[in-house]
């Protein structure tokens, strides 16, 4: 399978971007995506601090990715990746989306590959940033 370079390099600068934006998303690898405020009642996924989302979360939410088939769909006050309007893991909708193994979407997306600490905050997409970076340039061993 053949990575596209494109749409990853694409997130890891929406990923960047978002860290410089003090309004930004709350960046949480261990969430897909959920309103900020627990207790409301409605929410509207928007890339702003009012929503809390991992990076494949932002793709989603962004519409960066739109044309690519990935969206989300919203049930109570969370998110749900979508591929083509159907609901799917956000793993494999990164497969689909950047034309990467389940393995390599597993890696760069799951919290599970981060052992000690699950990125967050701006630090967090910065981290992760990299990660897709150094991906792309072929600087990341598999464990």
């Amino acid at each position: 399978m053949k990575m596209n370079k494109k749409r990853l390099l694409k997130l890891a600068d929406l990923l960047e971007a978002d860290a410089k934006n003090k309004k930004g998303i709350k960046f949480d690898l261990g969430m897909i995506g959920e309103s900020s405020d627990w207790m409301a009642e409605t929410f509207e996924p928007k890339v702003d601090c009012g929503t809390t989302a991992c990076a494949m979360g932002l793709a989603a939410i962004s519409g960066a990715f739109k044309g690519a088939g990935l969206s989300y769909k919203v049930t109570g006050n969370a998110i749900d990746t979508t591929m083509n309007g159907r609901r799917t893991s956000y793993i494999r909708s990164a497969c689909r989306v950047f034309e990467i193994t389940y393995r390599e979407a597993n890696y760069l997306f799951s919290p599970y590959w981060y052992f000690k600490s699950i990125p967050r905050g701006s630090a967090g997409e910065i981290k992760v940033a990299k990660l897709i970076r150094d991906f792309v340039a072929g600087k990341v061993a598999f464990p």
